[in-house]
């Protein structure tokens, strides 16, 4: 076993995998790529994040695998880790696949929806018109992301759950460098149809909305 694999202070692999610091480290990586810290392309050592964080490799490399497993980092072994450069085409796929999974997660979870779901939304609504007029794509991105973010959590299909995450990010990081904007009014009535639905329990406003975002392209040229 190599050293920056050993267990740190008696603890044994599957304590660090599943300890806080992973989590903190796969967040703060997550973050800098959502806000253009990291940008696509760009190469990243796990030995500097470790010590930009304060922490062994380990949990950094867990870190990092999280994130492959999510489509967001790519590596090839002895020759580079670097942020995924996602193409228009690839972001097309993602959609295609997101919205086929978010249709089974609305029929499962808006009829029951609570109350303190509708109430973030509401607020994510928010931020998502209010980043429209400037037209800039990483804040209209992260609102849309943080929108439709809050009802995954409310499915009791596991499997499904992981679904989504597999290919929200990729989707989100994804459109933030597409060639044009998306038809944003048509996003954004989606939104406010499933706001709605999330609120009155009404799966056939959901469904509404689904259909309206499937309508939507996402140009490649």
């Amino acid at each position: 076993m190599s050293a920056d694999r050993r267990p740190m202070m008696g603890q044994d692999a599957s304590v660090i995998t599943n300890s806080k610091v992973v989590t903190t480290v796969f967040d703060r990586v997550l973050t800098a790529i959502q806000d253009g810290t990291l940008l696509p392309g760009q190469h990243i050592s796990d030995s500097n994040i470790a010590e930009q964080f304060g922490v062994s490799r380990t949990p950094v490399r867990e870190a990092i695998q999280r994130l492959r497993e999510i489509g967001l980092i790519e590596a090839s072994s002895g020759r580079f880790t670097r942020i995924v450069d996602v193409t228009p085409e690839q972001t097309q796929h993602a959609y295609i696949v997101w919205r086929a999974l978010y249709s089974v997660l609305v029929t499962e979870v808006v009829p029951r929806a609570p109350e303190r779901t509708y109430n973030v939304m509401l607020r994510d609504n928010a931020q998502f018109l209010a980043a429209l007029p400037a037209r800039e794509a990483r804040p209209i991105a992260k609102a849309n992301l943080n929108f439709f973010s809050r009802l995954p959590p409310e499915s009791e299909n596991a499997a499904l759950q992981r679904a989504i995450t597999s290919v929200v990010h990729l989707l989100s990081l994804g459109s933030m460098h597409l060639p044009s904007f998306i038809d944003l009014e048509s996003l954004s009535d989606a939104q406010r149809l499933l706001l709605g639905a999330v609120h009155d329990q009404d799966l056939a406003a959901a469904r509404e909305a689904m259909v309206l975002l499937g309508e939507i392209e996402i140009p490649v040229l």
